[in-house]
Formats: structure tokens, sequence, C-alpha cells
């Protein structure tokens, strides 16, 4: 079973369908024998991003289908993975890394995950393959 780290730019895209990337993210979402795993940072990140954006009834149903949705396996960083994330975002004063995305970058690589559904290039910088 293929296992892909889906990041906020990544959730947004593919469930909001006033995004022009939709179509592209849902492709992704269909592939077989494809699961998808995020985290609760992630959640957070993409929850704020809708209210910020005025779409409250949305953000509770994204909320709802990620905690629920067979196909998404929910990751809860434990404090050890969280000190190491903060000390990966300490390491990296040179990039624009959120600390959101340095416990996905822990979190990918105790998992042995090297694809990530995203639209930005900090995955790539840290050597993950950013799909599509």
């Amino acid at each position: 079973m293929r296992r892909v780290f889906v990041d906020t730019s990544g959730w947004y895209p593919l469930l909001f369908s006033g995004s022009s990337r939709q179509l592209e993210m849902a492709k992704l979402a269909r592939v077989p024998d494809t699961r998808f795993v995020t985290s609760t940072y992630v959640l957070d990140e993409l929850v704020a991003l809708m209210l910020s954006r005025g779409h409250h009834s949305l953000a509770g149903r994204t909320g709802l289908y990620i905690r629920s949705a067979r196909e998404v396996r929910l990751e809860h960083p434990d404090a050890a993975e969280e000190a190491k994330a903060w000390r990966l975002f300490l390491d990296r004063p040179d990039k624009m890394y959120s600390l959101t995305d340095c416990l996905s970058f822990v979190i990918m690589r105790r998992l042995g995950i090297s694809e990530v559904i995203a639209t930005d290039d900090h995955f790539r910088q840290e050597g993950f393959t950013v799909l599509p």
C-alpha cells in the first residue's frame, strides 16, 4: 500500500472547490491502494486557513472528514517528536519552514514516507518527492 503525506497546501486545493488546482489534486486522491497520512498540526493549520477565509462550515466538515476517513491516518505527535521538530526548526535558519512543516518532516521520516501532496518547495528542500 502506498502512503502519501498530505500537507496543508495539499489539503486545501483537494477539498476546496474554488481552488484552481482541485482537479489535479483530486486525481492523486483517486489512485488505488493509496492511503493518506497527515498530522494534527496540519489539521490545525488547515482549519485556521479556512477560518481566515470565512469558511467555518467547510472547516468543520473538513475536520470531520480527516478525523474519520478510513483512507486518512491522522498522526498525533508526542512530546519527543515535537522536540525533534523544534530542533529541526532551529537548525534551519536559512529556510522559511514552519514548525508544522518541521513536524511533518519528522513524522514522514519516522514512517518511511517519501511522497507528499503539497504546493510549496519546503518538502522538496528536505529531500521528499512532492506531488503532483
